[in-house]
């Protein structure tokens, strides 16, 4: 039976963080006590991820944290067949969900199928010293399989929820605090944060996003984190950021009912202690305080990554039929934006029987990049460009073979003597070449910033500013391969420079400044029906703009309110930041460059030219304006006089030609000139 390898979206990871204290880590010596709280009890932990099964295909895993202290008691969940018909208008076969390998539930395919099974501590795996885990599964069995036909028809698995008992066991070292997986984080943030303490949770959200790509992380001001944390499920972290002139330190604590992590410490030792939490060398840390946490910049991945890199460590295709794999390529995996990629696929195939076809065909987002036979020999490459029209910040790497057996005759079962082609992933590669291939707007990001995001506050509303920044990167961190690295930076110093940035609590000022497409104040869309979306010339608005300005692209993050309403305009700006964080596709599914919002009503993807001009952006183009029309009315000048000349000069040449023509006439007389008569 052909195998199709599983359609999963890779999230490579950065080559490792080197964490440096006075040796390794410097450990204090006598440790803090962490505070006593009732650890949380029972409960139901839901995931916000799923897994899908093609017709056919090998079992598709996910994997569920479990947290040490509970037992899980059962699962459930819902599972979903799509595809095309079969029989009788709907796929047929088999469905089968397993937790670790035992299966829970095996019946016929329907449109929707509950899953609602009992488990025990006997389905929990050791992911570690420090984490367990469920592996659930999921297959879908096609009824009458055949050498030759695969079905496209695929089963879903969504809401997974596993109910728990018992008592959560804290951790009660720093490693502990960080097991595998986490279902989610929540970072919050003080009243008036200094500009160090705004970048360390900036950075600590980044890292967070990066090391648990799965997890929610979430940002909250201080006073709402009792709030949020009831809400969070169980296994859930709290990382907390604050200001101390001593040595840069973590400790743990609890709070709200939660594991707490305190980071202290000062400027930019504080920053780069919260990077260091990226890294899975935390597990060093065997104490309930550690001090001196620094770490390095992981390297810019470089312009030439091979499948490997990209995270497919082995690739294979058997069966026949067209059996494919797919590769997520994302800009970013080249350390930035690029205009342009060359692929180039080696492996090794089975021999081609007498009378059999084989094919091997390459795709990039659905576009055919190559295509060629499998013959002569067992050894293939397939060297293919990119075109730029082609590159997305997102991108697929399809890979099909096709096959059929001798004879074309697809009768016979499957699995007898198939086809089979792998790849050599450390030696297939993609090479990139740096520039630009989509245009300006969300496309753009996170690629844009590599692996640097400068970050500049528009107003003085530190923490809600931080907040917001904080939210933003936590975003575009899912979409990037690098680990980023946020810091705060002056308005006028980011617009001064040539680098990408991103601008939060942006006043008009800033905007002006800044050139943004749409500035902080009334606007009125050209054609409200075309775009679904009508303003009027006094409702407040907020807006995420992504747009070019000097040859760099940047993110701004503001709002306008009538008579100056702060509340109303934060408010706005918030409700932004938290959409874009929670947005199914993330950054991928944002088109434009413009999200607008308002009071009421959900955010809309508007295109710039959709507006119709403010005063602001008139004023812009005015001195063009001006010097235009001085250089209009010079060129006049130029003509007139030009042409004024010309006439003069054409006076005076007909006047001597008048004048030759008469002085060669003879007089009226009669009497010839001297020299033509006796």
């Amino acid at each position: 039976m052909p195998q199709t390898p599983a359609r999963t979206r890779n999230r490579p990871r950065a080559a490792g963080i080197i964490l440096a204290c006075a040796a390794t880590l410097a450990l204090s010596a006598l440790a803090s006590p962490v505070a006593n709280a009732a650890p949380p009890e029972g409960g139901a932990l839901q995931t916000s991820s799923g897994i899908s099964a093609l017709a056919g295909q090998a079992e598709q895993t996910l994997v569920v944290p479990v947290t040490a202290g509970l037992e899980p008691t059962r699962i459930k969940g819902s599972i979903m067949v799509t595809g095309t018909p079969e029989s009788a208008g709907k796929p047929e076969g088999t469905v089968r969900a397993t937790v670790n390998g035992r299966v829970v539930l095996e019946t016929t395919a329907a449109a929707i199928i509950p899953l609602d099974a009992a488990v025990s501590s006997a389905d929990v795996t050791i992911a570690d010293s420090a984490s367990q885990q469920l592996t659930v599964g999921l297959q879908f069995v096609p009824a009458t399989p055949t050498m030759c036909v695969v079905s496209n028809a695929t089963a879903t698995l969504n809401n997974v929820v596993v109910d728990f008992s018992g008592t959560a066991k804290a951790p009660t070292t720093v490693g502990e605090f960080f097991p595998a997986s986490v279902p989610a984080v929540v970072l919050p943030v003080p009243a008036a944060p200094s500009a160090d303490v705004s970048a360390a949770i900036m950075t600590a959200s980044a890292a967070m996003s990066h090391r648990y790509p799965a997890a929610a992380v979430s940002v909250v001001p201080d006073a709402e984190l009792e709030a949020r944390a009831a809400t969070l499920p169980v296994g859930s972290r709290i990382l907390s950021v604050i200001a101390d002139q001593g040595e840069t330190g973590t400790r743990l604590a609890t709070a709200a009912g939660l594991p707490q992590l305190i980071l202290s410490g000062h400027d930019e030792q504080l920053r780069t202690a919260a990077r260091a939490l990226a890294s899975d060398k935390t597990a060093l840390a065997v104490t309930s305080s550690v001090s001196g946490l620094t770490s390095a910049l992981p390297a810019s991945p470089g312009l030439t990554q091979s499948l490997k890199d990209l995270g497919s460590t082995t690739l294979k295709l058997s069966g026949y039929g067209t059996p494919e794999s797919y590769v997520g390529v994302t800009q970013s995996q080249f350390g930035g934006p690029v205009s342009s990629v060359k692929v180039q696929l080696k492996g090794t195939h089975t021999a081609v029987p007498d009378n059999a076809q084989a094919q091997l065909s390459v795709f990039w987002n659905d576009y055919l990049l190559s295509s060629k036979n499998l013959d002569g020999g067992d050894t293939f490459t397939v060297d293919a460009d990119v075109p730029a029209g082609q590159l997305q910040a997102k991108n697929g790497l399809r890979i099909r073979l096709a096959a059929l057996p001798a004879g074309g005759d697809c009768t016979g079962p499957a699995g007898v003597m198939p086809m089979e082609v792998t790849l050599d992933t450390a030696g297939s590669t993609l090479t990139a070449v740096r520039g630009g291939s989509t245009k300006a707007g969300f496309a753009r990001f996170p690629q844009s910033f590599g692996q640097s995001v400068p970050v500049a506050f528009g107003d003085d509303n530190t923490q809600a500013n931080t907040v917001n920044a904080a939210t933003l990167v936590a975003s575009l961190q899912r979409d990037s391969a690098s680990l980023l690295d946020p810091r705060v930076v002056g308005l006028d110093t980011l617009a001064g420079s040539s680098d990408s940035g991103l601008v939060v609590g942006a006043t008009a000022e800033a905007a002006n400044k800044l050139s943004a497409p749409l500035r902080l104040a009334e606007f009125r869309t050209i054609s409200p029906d075309d775009v679904e979306y009508g303003v009027g010339d006094s409702a407040p608005f907020g807006v995420l703009e992504a747009f070019e300005q000097g040859g760099r692209d940047l993110l701004l993050l503001g709002a306008w309110a009538p008579e100056n309403d702060m509340a109303a305009a934060s408010t706005l700006q918030a409700s932004l930041a938290s959409h874009v964080g929670g947005v199914e596709g993330g950054w991928a599914s944002l088109s434009r460059n413009l999200l607008v919002t308002q009071p009421s009503g959900a955010p809309v993807l508007l295109e710039s030219n959709a507006l119709v001009p403010q005063k602001a952006v008139t004023d812009d183009y005015r001195p063009y304006a001006w010097w235009i029309g001085g250089a209009v009315l010079v060129l006049a000048l130029a003509f007139a006089v030009r042409t004024l000349l010309m006439r003069r000069r054409a006076k005076e040449a007909r006047a001597y030609v008048d004048a030759e023509e008469k002085v060669s006439e003879p007089d009226s007389t009669g009497t010839p000139e001297p020299g033509h008569g006796n």
